[in-house]
């Protein structure tokens, strides 16, 4: 009976060892796809980005999270292998009924083929600040912080073309990251994904020019569904 109870207990811990990577992932993907990652507790195979026109800006619509501490984000612009343009940082709110629309790059910065780096800054409930690149090498354990998705047509809500829906992991794997990319969630205009289908899809310029007059109380409305 000894051995047995052994035996059980450290099948016990073993089991709430290996918990919070799956099982406590899940209970934050409720959100119908394709606005959250479906493989919740797998790291996220990397995406980088690139420009889609030039002559406009790369514009973000920050609407969710499942994060409890604060946050920012900033875009970097790579030409080649040079850096030529640094985003400002731009805080994220943790009001789940307050939205945020801003540019993350001018669109005098921008060149058609363009490089987007996107980076998330983090204060962690340690006391840390951490930051998070789509650029996986930069990231502190090697892995991937950022799902992202290529959307059409009335999935981007705002305009009829092309956006890309982002996703943020905000911890470390050695602090328990649970990889369900929900923590900080945006749509955004301007880049898109370099993987084959994703490549040629590029909006036309009047669909990205009517971004900027979008009535922002009927996206708010459209996106409080989603949370």
């Amino acid at each position: 009976m000894k051995v047995r109870s052994v035996v059980l207990f450290c099948s016990l811990l073993l089991a709430l060892a290996l918990i919070p990577t799956r099982v406590f992932a899940d209970a934050w993907c409720s959100d119908p796809p394709p606005y959250q990652y479906q493989s919740c507790g797998v790291v996220a195979p990397a995406n980088s980005f690139t420009a889609n026109v030039a002559g406009y800006g790369v514009n973000m619509l920050f609407y969710g999270y499942h994060a409890d501490f604060s946050s920012s984000i900033n875009a970097l612009v790579w030409r080649g292998n040079q850096l030529v343009y640094t985003g400002p940082t731009s805080p994220l709110n943790t009001d789940m009924h307050q939205y945020q629309f801003f540019n993350l790059v001018p669109a005098d910065e921008l060149q058609t083929g363009d490089q987007i780096e996107l980076v998330l800054h983090v204060n962690d409930p340690n006391g840390n600040q951490d930051f998070y690149s789509s650029e996986i090498s930069k990231n502190s354990d090697g892995l991937n912080h950022l799902w992202a998705e290529t959307l059409t047509d009335g999935q981007c809500i705002i305009i009829v073309a092309q956006c890309t829906f982002v996703g943020f992991e905000d911890l470390p794997q050695q602090e328990g990251s649970d990889f369900d990319y929900n923590d900080f969630k945006a749509i955004i205009f301007g880049m898109h994904i370099n993987n084959g289908s994703n490549e040629s899809q590029v909006p036309e310029p009047s669909s990205i020019a009517l971004l900027t007059a979008a009535p922002l109380a009927f996206v708010l409305n459209r996106f409080r569904r989603f949370l």
